[in-house]
């Protein structure tokens, strides 16, 4: 199994967030054989998008950043699962995260998603010392769900500790057995995920955005992407391998 961590915070020694990550990593490799490309935010893309629209009316090659965004979306896209972690910074996700989230919104249903998206997993995790979980962990699952991925697990929690060394050992062994069965969800998940359904929403979006592009002009990238996957024909769709519902 591959899969791809993406860590919204350069710190590790005493980072809460990356420590877990460890955790979950750790019971993900009992189940079988994981091998884990990692991306450390913003060292790996330390950029924020310029707002310039290359990636959408000239190409994902064209965007400014592209020589650090398309070696994460290379591995993205021959992951079978993706593992997303952010801290909680001004209750929301850092600046780092959502740089990404902002360089990857091309492939948005509306515009050329991946087709291979549509057969992956995620777990997305955010720990905090006070609040504001919820909130992070809602902006990076919005963005997934537009990218079509097929399922995503989630798990937040407020630790009371600024660092890993000062979190009292009774919450410790709580969200290490919580993490055990995320993880061993998210290990079956993406070991049978080519079986699993797409959700309503995912379905619900691509068919809306099928219509707009089958009326839109074809000369557009995001139009002609879409004619060129055959998913504005009715029987070719990218559920499941057999591209039919």
């Amino acid at each position: 199994m591959k899969l791809v961590v993406i860590y919204g915070s350069p710190r590790k020694t005493a980072s809460i967030t990356y420590h877990m990550i460890g955790l979950f990593k750790d019971e993900l490799m009992k189940y079988g054989p994981v091998t884990f490309t990692e991306f450390f935010l913003p060292q790996d893309l330390p950029h924020f998008c310029t707002g310039c629209y290359n990636c959408f009316f000239k190409g994902e090659n064209d965007c400014p950043h592209a020589s650090y965004v398309q070696p994460i979306a290379a591995a993205i896209r021959e992951a079978d699962g993706m593992i997303f972690s952010s801290p909680v910074y001004a209750l929301a996700e850092s600046a780092s995260m959502k740089a990404l989230l902002d360089h990857f919104a091309y492939i948005y249903m509306p515009h050329r998603p991946m087709e291979e998206m549509f057969s992956k997993t995620a777990f997305i995790l955010s720990v905090t010392a006070g609040a504001g979980t919820g909130h992070c962990i809602k902006t990076i699952s919005t963005s997934l769900k537009f990218w079509g991925v097929k399922r995503i697990y989630k798990y937040g929690k407020a630790l009371a500790a600024w660092k890993w060394g000062e979190i009292k050992a009774s919450k410790k062994e709580t969200a290490s057995k919580a993490l055990k069965k995320q993880a061993k969800k998210f290990y079956s998940a993406t070991q049978k995920r080519h079986q699993l359904k797409s959700s309503l929403f995912t379905r619900i979006i691509f068919f809306v955005m099928k219509k707009m592009h089958s009326g839109s002009n074809t000369e557009s990238l995001d139009a002609t992407y879409w004619h060129e996957k055959g998913w504005l024909t009715k029987e070719c769709t990218p559920f499941k391998n057999t591209h039919t519902i």
